[in-house]
């Protein structure tokens, strides 16, 4: 696994910690909830190469886990796999039993159908050249929507023990707490949270990035603030997000 510069990540790996699960480099696992942050599908998004080859036993794998993670959290599951160099996707849903090709057109009213975007709002056409055409295309085609990117999640034999949220950055231990530019993001995954139904922990985890060689950050995992979002009993706005500072702690103590 390509773990994109995220030392977490790698102590996870490094050390076996099998009850954790986590996404990197060309894939994630993502929540879309419509415009006001209600949760409407659970995605697992991947680049590929090449849309002509068959699926990875690793891309089979992640697919399985995050239909299991859907479920719990009472979504329905989709499987978006796209490469930079076509024009078409691949997809999948509950109600299917493999992956089937879709335009990006089509791709637009499936995400209608769940109720993320509302039809008729506008469309651009697909970029040609781009680092990452899916996510290009999300952001132009699916209007006012929210999607969260899930960090990292913990489970306890099959069930979810804790959803983690996973941040760095320069500013100092005793300086930093959750931008409310991250709001909406942490709504909706309190959103999803309580209509799962579930009593799912939410934990923000923060570690400081250094200045390094050569304008180079180095993660520095001695120490990581950590917060626990309140998960009330109905949905919220964006407005009352809520959390409770932890303290700080060591990595080995908090995982």
């Amino acid at each position: 696994m390509n773990y994109s510069g995220n030392k977490i990540y790698k102590y996870i790996s490094e050390n076996n910690l099998q009850e954790y699960f986590y996404l990197a480099g060309n894939h994630w696992m993502l929540i879309y909830g419509d415009k006001d942050g209600i949760p409407k599908v659970f995605a697992y998004v991947n680049m590929v190469d090449n849309l002509s080859l068959r699926p990875s036993t690793d891309e089979k794998s992640i697919m399985r886990t995050c239909s299991i993670i859907a479920e719990q959290l009472n979504l329905p599951f989709i499987w978006v796999r796209y490469a930079n160099n076509s024009d078409v996707v691949q997809f999948y849903h509950d109600e299917e039993t493999k992956l089937f090709t879709l335009s990006y057109d089509k791709l637009r009213e499936c995400f209608e159908s769940y109720g993320v975007v509302e039809s008729g709002t506008p469309k651009k056409p697909v970029n040609q050249y781009t680092s990452s055409k899916y996510h290009d295309w999300q952001r132009d085609n699916l209007g006012r929507i929210t999607v969260t990117d899930i960090d990292l999640i913990k489970f306890y034999g099959d069930q979810i023990e804790a959803i983690i949220e996973l941040k760095r950055s320069k500013y100092s231990l005793d300086r930093w707490t959750p931008y409310t530019n991250d709001y909406p993001n942490f709504a909706l995954t309190i959103n999803t949270i309580v209509l799962s139904g579930k009593k799912i922990p939410f934990y923000l985890y923060y570690n400081l990035l250094r200045d390094g060689i050569a304008g180079q950050r180095i993660e520095d995992l001695s120490s990581i603030k950590w917060f626990e979002f309140v998960i009330p009993n109905n949905t919220i706005d964006y407005g009352d997000v809520h959390f409770n500072y932890r303290g700080i702690s060591t990595l080995p103590q908090l995982l």
